[in-house]
């Protein structure tokens, strides 16, 4: 599962419904090794991910770099530390949160935007990419020019932004901060690489301005409430998604709110200003 020189897919088939994806997991092979995230906590898993380092000769790690501590990307942190001695880095936004999945322990490093791990011949620079979490970040690896983007930017479909630690504000300023950088391919956390990283982005951003238009449209139209909104965009949706797809219409109207677009008027019921 080589997918560049040095960097590695740790594959994990799940099942799940809807195509949802599995968590990736990279491994990179500089003089030194690192995992970008960890994956899922349970003993499968985390066997799985530990065969294939021992396979590739990485029994031991430098780093055990963490995308954002939730649990589908930061659970195995702590089984694949004792395994193999790497050190956990989180940002420092996510520290505390992140903690849960070490047993309560301090993580090893604390980043902030600009950062550098070096693993010898593969330099790692942190982008602080807040949105879906406070600490999000995406790995852009050099000299190769691969973003690893976490939940930033997923392979297929879009990311869930849930108030109150989900931002959508700052989740669109993420996205388009994105578009400053150099990507040649982006290795996302969940689904298939992205070969046009440009044309990715901005499909999301724009994604997220047409989303924010029909919550507009539906407000206008007396839907002024949550329900009443998810049932006028999400129409069909499979009722296992409706709890995520009310978190992204009130990440909507919060940030709609913050511009001054919109405001409740009265609990749970919001009108154009």
């Amino acid at each position: 599962m080589e997918i560049a020189p040095g960097v590695h897919s740790v594959p994990l088939d799940i099942g799940g419904f809807m195509g949802f994806f599995a968590p990736n997991v990279y491994l990179l092979l500089g003089e030194r090794r690192a995992l970008i995230d960890s994956g899922w906590a349970d003993e499968m898993s985390r066997n799985a991910r530990l065969e294939y380092l021992k396979a590739q000769g990485a029994s031991t790690l430098a780093y055990i770099v963490i995308t954002h501590a939730h649990d589908d990307h930061m659970g195995g942190a702590e089984g694949l530390k004792k395994a193999t001695g790497g050190k956990v880095v989180v940002h420092r936004c996510d520290a505390e949160s992140g903690r849960r999945y070490l047993g309560s322990k301090e993580v090893d490093v604390m980043v902030e935007d600009g950062d550098v791990l070096d693993l010898g011949g593969l330099e790692l620079e942190v982008i602080h990419t807040p949105g879906h979490s406070p600490g999000h970040i995406c790995i852009y690896l050099r000299p190769q020019r691969i973003l690893f983007s976490g939940d930033q930017i997923p392979g297929m479909g879009t990311t869930a932004i849930a108030p109150p630690h989900g931002d959508m504000v700052q989740y669109v300023e993420s996205l388009r901060k994105l578009l400053l950088w150099d990507i040649q391919m982006i290795c996302p956390g969940h689904g298939p690489v992205i070969k046009e990283p440009q044309r990715k982005i901005n499909e999301l951003i724009q994604h997220r301005l047409e989303r924010e238009e029909q919550v507009l449209s539906g407000i206008e139209r007396g839907m002024g409430t949550i329900d009443e909104l998810v049932g006028e965009i999400y129409p069909e949706l499979d009722e296992r998604l409706i709890p995520s797809a009310r978190g992204q219409v009130l990440a909507h109207l919060v940030k709609l709110e913050h511009e001054g677009r919109v405001s409740q008027f009265e609990e749970g019921r919001y009108a154009r200003r």
